[in-house]
């Protein structure tokens, strides 16, 4: 994982923020997001945020460690978050980055999150991890395999523009260029067939959301 970079946020942690997160080229606690890493014993590379979740232990570790500090006021018109994604566009050769504790908290919270990911989609390769869940976004004229393991429940596309149009091959339900309103289920639940599902989109964007089995 040399060539991607973590994200650490403060949403709730679960089994997917593992010590093998000491194999990423860069890791960024997200404010509260060290919280989880000192926890734990994991270490991280760069500190970005306001500092209004950061416990004691977190502090500590901040004052003592040789970790890099970007620190912002309470009072801004982006969440620490983004401002995570900003750096990584601007600073980072690496453009692929795994976002962990980022799903299953308060729902404006995810919502905000995964606006801002869709936001820098085009520029950077997210995949944002929580609740048993992995989330990415498919733009228009990208394709997405969906492994049939084990421990991959199901899968969702849940569309973000007008009238998406996607092609599903290889899976329970099949789809070939059909057209799906923004507000439509017709995408729920889903379930790879074979070695995998591909899925793509021919146009306008959409969330794919892969559920496992923990």
């Amino acid at each position: 994982m040399k060539n991607k970079v973590a994200i650490v946020l403060n949403g709730p942690i679960d089994s997917f923020l593992t010590g093998d997160i000491k194999n990423y080229a860069m890791v960024i606690a997200v404010d509260g997001g060290l919280n989880h890493l000192v926890k734990y014993n994991m270490e991280a590379d760069l500190f970005i945020g306001d500092c209004d979740s950061v416990n004691e232990d977190a502090l500590i570790y901040m004052e003592t460690s040789d970790i890099d500090r970007i620190e912002y006021d309470v009072e801004k018109d982006k969440t620490d978050f983004e401002l995570a994604l900003e750096y990584v566009k601007e600073k980072c050769k690496i453009k692929k980055i795994d976002v962990f504790c980022a799903l299953g908290g308060k729902t404006d919270h995810t919502m905000t999150v995964l606006n801002n990911v869709l936001a820098y989609s085009k520029d950077l390769d997210i995949t944002v991890f929580g609740g048993q869940q992995a989330a990415k976004v498919l733009n228009e004229g990208d394709k997405l395999r969906v492994l049939n393991r084990y421990d991959v429940v199901s899968f969702s596309m849940v569309p973000v523009d007008e009238d998406l149009t996607v092609s599903i091959e290889s899976a329970k339900w099949e789809l070939d260029h059909k057209t799906v309103k923004k507000e439509s289920s017709l995408l729920m639940s889903n379930k790879a067939m074979g070695e995998y599902a591909l899925v793509t989109a021919h146009k306008n964007r959409a969330f794919v959301f892969t559920t496992l089995f923990l």
